[in-house]
C-alpha cells in the first residue's frame, strides 16, 4: 500500500494576514504618490495648495517605512555587507551569523521599547492631534513599536522557520493505491 503525501494549500486568511504589512506598505505608497501628484498639480497649476497634503504624506511615509521594513526583513531584502563574513571559515561564518542575529535582536528590541515609551509619553498623554485633520499623533507614530515587533518576528521566522519545517517533495505522477 502506497500513500501519497500532498502539500496543504495555505489558508487564504492566513496568507492575507501574513502579507498585511506588505498590503499596508503598498497602499501607503500608492496614496503618497497620488496625494503628492495631486498636491503638485494643485499648487503649481491651479495656484491653490492642498492644505492637508503634508499630514497625509507624513502618515503614509511613516507607515510605509515601518511596514515595508517588516517585509524587507521577511524577504531578506535589507542591505547586508557579507564580504567579510564570506571570507571567514565556515564554522566561524555560522558563529558570526548568530552574533549578527543577536545584534539585530538587541537593536530591534531597543527600538521597540524606546519607540513605545516615546509614543506613550509624548503623544499618548497629551492626545495631541495634527493641526488640520485633527488625527491623533498616536495613529501616526504608533506604528513604530508594532513595526519593530513585526520586524523581529519577520527576521527570525524567515531565518529559522525553514529549520523547523520540512517541505515534502512528492512526484506529480504518484498515484494513491489502496
Amino acid at each position: 500500500m502506497t500513500t501519497s503525501l500532498t502539500r496543504k494549500k495555505a489558508n487564504p486568511l492566513v496568507k492575507f494576514l501574513c502579507n498585511l504589512d506588505l498590503l499596508i506598505a503598498a497602499l501607503a505608497l500608492i496614496i503618497l504618490t497620488l496625494i503628492t501628484t495631486a498636491g503638485v498639480f494643485k499648487r503649481y497649476v491651479m495656484k491653490d495648495p492642498i492644505l492637508w497634503q503634508e499630514e497625509i504624506s507624513a502618515f503614509c511615509q511613516v507607515w510605509m517605512v515601518y511596514m515595508g521594513s517588516s517585509v524587507a526583513f521577511r524577504t531578506g531584502s535589507h542591505v547586508a555587507i557579507e564580504m567579510l563574513i564570506d571570507a571567514l571559515p565556515e564554522k566561524l561564518q555560522k558563529f558570526m551569523g548568530y552574533v549578527i542575529d543577536m545584534i539585530v535582536l538587541f537593536v530591534l528590541v531597543f527600538l521597540l521599547v524606546k519607540s513605545q515609551a516615546y509614543v506613550a509619553q509624548v503623544f499618548g498623554r497629551s492626545g495631541r492631534p495634527t493641526p488640520i485633520l485633527r488625527i491623533p499623533y498616536t495613529y501616526l507614530y504608533g506604528v513604530a513599536p508594532y513595526g519593530c515587533g513585526l520586524m523581529i518576528i519577520s527576521y527570525f521566522v524567515s531565518k529559522y522557520a525553514p529549520i523547523f519545517t520540512k517541505s515534502i517533495e512528492v512526484p506529480e505522477n504518484e498515484v494513491n493505491e489502496e
